[in-house]
């Protein structure tokens, strides 16, 4: 063979395998919405107290999406207003469910944060350290004290 031949035989292979890395997504996980949310809850990571675990019809009301259009939604939130806390799990049924769904969450937090800028110092913090991700076919957006403890566990539970 020839050097140009083998050089186009390489760049070739090099090609392929950039493509292959470039288009590969992560694997979906196994768990389900209340497996990781149990995870994130059950130890000290996420503090649930004063916290409710709300329903399909409540998570309608605060999204205003329907919580059979994914395969599992887990939602904690305050009954005080003045408490802006909130854990979300939702375990997608296709990928193409993200972006919406974290467009309308972006925008919750926006809109949070805009009603609590300059008057409750505390809870404008907690909006400011909010965590917003999707991994592996799953969602989660939670409000807290230990957000990046709450990221590393998410990922771990996955």
């Amino acid at each position: 063979m020839n050097r140009p031949r083998i050089m186009a035989i390489i760049c070739a292979a090099l090609t392929v395998v950039f493509v292959l890395l470039v288009t590969h997504s992560d694997p979906v996980s196994g768990r389900t919405a209340d497996e990781i949310a149990k995870q994130l809850t059950q130890s000290d990571i996420f503090d649930t107290s004063g916290l409710v675990l709300r329903s399909g019809g409540e998570f309608k009301k605060t999204f205003l999406l329907s919580a059979g259009d994914y395969d599992g939604v887990v939602y904690y939130s305050a009954d005080s207003i003045m408490d802006v806390r909130e854990l979300l799990v939702v375990r997608l049924k296709d990928n193409s469910q993200a972006e919406p769904l974290m467009e309308v969450l972006q925008k919750r937090i926006e809109d949070k944060q805009t009603l609590f800028k300059g008057y409750a110092p505390e809870e404008e913090a907690l909006l400011n350290g909010y965590v917003l991700q999707s991994a592996r076919g799953v969602v989660l957006f939670a409000v807290c004290q230990n957000s990046e403890r709450v990221l590393a566990a998410f990922k771990e539970a996955l």
